[in-house]
């Protein structure tokens, strides 16, 4: 069983409440774009713009929004391990991909072809 230490408890508390101020600012962004029709079309688009931007950093603070930002990190890193094809070899594998869909559609059309003169042939004898 974990204990939980109170700093944590409040962590997730904060957590929680972070994340409804981000639910009820995208909430409000919605309810003002669609009740306040009256209001300028710019001033709707400043203030739900502001909102979102205040959303936006809010969620910066979150521990999700750090974890993607981890992962991105981790993925930058492993990207620069790859090593890549080069040149030819990717013209090479490109052609032989191409080539083998040619040939499996071709072989796939004449066995239609076969297929469907064979059930022609079949309907058009009467028992």
């Amino acid at each position: 069983m974990k204990i939980r230490i109170p700093d944590q408890k409040k962590a997730k508390n904060l957590e929680k409440i972070k994340w409804f101020f981000i639910t009820a600012i995208f909430i409000t962004s919605f309810f003002i774009n669609n009740f306040f029709d009256k209001i300028g079309y710019f001033t709707r688009i400043s203030i739900i713009t502001l909102l979102v931007v205040f959303a936006i950093s809010i969620a910066l603070y979150t521990k999700k929004v750090k974890n993607v930002f981890v992962y991105i990190n981790a993925s930058k890193n492993e990207m620069k391990k790859i090593t890549w094809p080069q040149y030819k070899e990717t013209l090479y594998t490109t052609f032989i991909i191409i080539s083998v869909t040619i040939l499996i559609s071709l072989l796939l059309w004449g066995l239609d072809s076969i297929i469907f003169r064979l059930i022609a042939f079949i309907i058009s004898v009467r028992f």
